[in-house]
């Protein structure tokens, strides 16, 4: 299970079962917050992955691995 997590404030916008659905998931609020705040607006986010109730950091290179397979 894996969470993207806005940093900011420090809340969970969304579960996946995946680490490319969470990927895609992030790709899609980032276009989002652009969409309404404008063109230079973000919010800091990460991806975690919940193994038995702890929340651990995914490695930057497996990030990445998953943007190149889902095209973002």
């Amino acid at each position: 299970m894996f969470k993207l997590i806005d940093t900011f404030n420090s809340r969970t916008i969304s579960t996946h079962r995946t680490l490319d659905a969470a990927v895609k998931a992030s790709a899609k609020h980032s276009r989002a917050v652009r969409k309404a705040n404008g063109s230079s607006s973000y919010i800091p986010k990460e991806i975690v992955e919940v193994v038995n109730g702890a929340d651990n950091p995914v490695d930057y290179d497996d990030i990445m691995a998953a943007e190149q397979r889902v095209g973002v």
